[in-house]
């Protein structure tokens, strides 16, 4: 196994003084990383010496170990001396009375920044432990997002601390064993790397499941004269064809980590025997162009499997990482992966953002077109829509976990997503117009829905109009947090707005019942003091969205016994034949904002309707003979009573099923009814069984008396047996009633 050098921090303490101990530390410090700037260093240490002289670990050594050993642990990924710096100093915020303005005044901001971006929340009073992690999640992505060194020295904490775990109760061990397991090993991965994150997975491992590792690590160490007898069979041969080319190369041959042993045995459900690809080869070159040369030379030894090739040299993963994957067959049926890459390629697999460290060229911010932090930047971004610690703790693990496919654009753009990502994913990665508008897509070439799970190397093309937007349900049909966090700011900000339109027109109309003498806006001060609200846009809001009833607005007119103004006949008229009295807001037209159709029920015009008043969802219509009308028609508060804008020539989609016996041109007779009576037909399906005939048809219609025509015609055709219109219209852009009425 592929582990850093290790050196135990106790042997520095206790010495006989802080000088001596001080000596050792820069010694052994200079020689893992002899480019560090000894002066700084040597301060932080005699610092973080004083602030934990009296604190001990579990382990009954000297707290400093700690410390000491992350600092160690930073050298030998040959970062900077500020980091290093930070690395002594990162507990003292958290575990001693010290704050961060000492450790700006001794060692500048730049350092203070990075001690208080791996300092755990703890003065925030939370609901919840897990409420706590996930604003320390928070703080710390928020911090890297101005240092990137901040998660660096956290993944070095967490690696000493798994180091020295078995000190701490078993609750405890666990915890932090899962924790690491979780978020720890995976945040890594996703800053590509590779070396920390074997080592948090192993330990890990160890401390989880215990009799597994065991297991598997005794099977590994008695295989392994098996073992260097496969990878030499493949290495020699190899060697002397890259000698014979002139190829300057290094190969070296592994096993793979333990919790990758593991990890594969549960997931394919075999044992450790069963395992073919435990091993690994890796082939280390000096050009991008030797890759591709070595890679055709394996292939002439050896019999690849087809399906086990990856380049990631063209097609790199988010965290930067580039290889050439090929899973070959050797003598005996052995089978090995073999992995090449350039010497710079292995360096930012194991490394990663510690490889790839800008400061050597004096910069501190990433690079825009920086893959390994592209992941970084999107998180950064959507979790600004999140203010619910848990929600934002689960989609981060979420994001964390989904392994990748590569789609492309038509233009051959390629675009990494979450596997599991859909059509309406793919398209908020393209551009946040393009999802706000999206209706489906040409998935190589084929009309697919919005809701299509991709699948790599897939060819996309986004389909939209201007006049679609977004609907809660769209929360439903989306992985990734980008495509989340802009369908939520949308619905946000497009929501309250109705919100606040719906519940002016709400409003007036409930005082123009009043016949009052007095204009509205005569009352709106004291009205606001009564509600104990600010402002009378917040009030139409809140009655818009269904969280606070008319009703409630009324109480204050009636108690204080508004003076009515006489109603005249002519009044009377006019609030009737405009539709402005009783019926309050028309269906249809520019009256129709936040109203939604019931799918159980399924209303178009024609066809009796009253509608309800929903929290946050607007005026919900319904046909009044439907039993969820039933149900929500005992409470008057949220009752509101709709007619259909006559004037208006939109169009509503019915399903009909039909019914008849099977037989030459029946379905041209049928279409032919629905193109007599002007009914556009959107989908169709039809199926024989026992010649019986059942056909299903999506129909454009404009009203009810339409579709009684095109009953009635449809009863005459030789046939048919039964006609039926389907109330549950499953591509209604609209809520489930049951759930969007509470």
């Amino acid at each position: 196994m592929v582990y850093f050098i290790s050196m135990d921090p106790s042997l520095l303490l206790p010495t006989a003084s802080i000088d001596e101990a001080a000596q050792v530390f820069i010694r052994k410090m200079q020689e893992v990383n002899p480019r560090v700037q000894t002066e700084l260093i040597e301060k932080a240490f005699r610092f973080s010496w004083e602030a934990h002289k009296n604190q001990m670990r579990k382990s009954g050594e000297p707290y400093l170990a700690h410390p000491v050993a992350v600092s160690l642990i930073l050298a030998e990924q040959r970062l900077d001396t500020i980091t290093i710096a930070a690395g002594l100093l990162h507990d003292v915020l958290e575990d001693t009375q010290i704050g961060r303005e000492a450790i700006s005044q001794q060692f500048g901001e730049e350092v203070a920044l990075l001690v208080d971006g791996v300092t755990k929340i703890r003065k925030i009073q939370m609901k919840s432990s897990q409420e706590r992690q996930a604003e320390t999640y928070r703080k710390m992505l928020l911090s890297m997002s101005k240092d990137l060194r901040v998660i660096i020295i956290k993944f070095a904490d967490r690696l000493h601390n798994l180091r020295t775990l078995k000190y701490l109760e078993p609750d405890r061990i666990k915890a932090i064993a899962s924790e690491t397991i979780d978020i720890y090993a995976p945040l890594a991965h996703r800053f590509g790397m590779g070396r920390i994150k074997w080592e948090l997975e192993d330990l890990a491992f160890k401390h989880l499941y215990w009799d597994e590792y065991k297991d598997i690590v005794a099977k590994v160490v008695a295989s392994r004269s098996e073992r260097e007898t496969i990878i030499d069979s493949f290495v020699m041969p190899l060697r002397r064809r890259l000698d014979h080319e002139k190829i300057e190369c290094t190969i070296v041959g592994r096993p793979k980590h333990f919790y990758s042993i593991y990890r594969k045995m549960v997931e394919r459900n075999k044992s450790f025997e069963e395992i073919y690809d435990l091993l690994a080869i890796r082939v280390i070159v000096n050009t991008i162009a030797d890759c591709y040369h070595v890679l055709g030379i394996i292939h002439s030894i050896w019999t690849p499997l087809q399906d086990r090739f990856k380049d990631y040299i063209s097609t790199p993963k988010s965290n930067g990482y580039q290889s050439l994957h090929t899973t070959i067959f050797g003598e005996k049926g052995s089978i090995v992966e073999m992995q090449i890459r350039t010497w710079e390629m292995n360096q930012v697999a194991e490394d990663g953002i510690a490889a790839h460290w800008l400061y050597k060229t004096g910069e501190k911010e990433m690079t825009k077109d920086d893959l390994a932090l592209v992941w970084l930047k999107n998180l950064i971004e959507w979790q600004k829509d999140l203010t619910d610690s848990t929600e934002f703790f689960e989609f981060f693990k979420i994001d964390l976990f989904h392994a990748e496919i590569f789609i492309f654009t038509p233009k051959g753009d390629l675009i990494s997503l979450p596997k599991g990502a859909t059509v309406l994913d793919f398209a908020f990665a393209v551009h946040s117009h393009l999802g706000l508008h999206c209706i489906g897509a040409k998935v190589d070439g084929k009309i697919e829905p919005i809701n299509m799970t991709l699948k790599s190397g897939s060819t996309v093309e986004i389909l939209h109009v201007t006049s679609k937007k977004p609907s809660i349900d769209w929360l439903r049909e989306v992985k990734t947090p980008k495509a989340r966090s802009a369908i939520r700011r949308w619905l946000k900000n497009t929501g309250r707005q109705e919100s606040i339109e719906l519940g002016k027109k709400i409003v007036q109309a409930s005082y123009k019942r009043l016949h009052a003498s007095t204009s509205f806006n005569d009352h709106i001060a004291g009205l606001l003091q009564f509600l104990g609200l600010s402002n009378i846009d917040r009030l139409h809001e809140l009655v818009g969205s269904g969280e606070l009833p008319v009703s409630r607005v009324m109480q204050f007119f009636q108690a204080r016994k508004i003076k009515k103004a006489p109603s005249s006949m002519v009044t009377r008229l006019v609030d009737t034949f405009t539709g402005r009295g009783s019926h309050g807001i028309l269906v249809g037209g520019n009256e129709d904002l936040m109203v939604r159709f019931a799918k159980c029920c399924n209303p178009i015009p024609g066809d009796p309707i009253i509608g309800f008043v929903t929290r946050g969802r607007g005026i919900s219509v319904h046909r009044t003979d439907c039993s969820n009308a039933e149900i929500f028609s005992t409470d008057q508060e949220r009752k509101i009573e709709v007619s259909w804008d006559d004037g208006q020539q939109k169009r509503y989609n019915v399903i009909l099923e039909i019914n008849a016996s099977d037989r030459s041109g029946l379905l041209n007779e049928i279409s032919q009814v629905f193109s007599d009576f002007g009914a556009n037909v959107t989908e169709g399906a039809m199926k024989v069984e026992s010649q019986l005939a059942r056909s299903t048809f999506t129909i454009e219609i404009r009203n009810r008396n339409q579709l009684k025509q095109i009953f009635r015609q449809l009863q005459k055709i030789k046939g048919v047996e039964n006609i039926s219109r389907v109330k549950d219209y499953i591509n209604y852009p609209q809520e489930n009633t049951r759930e969007g009425e509470s």
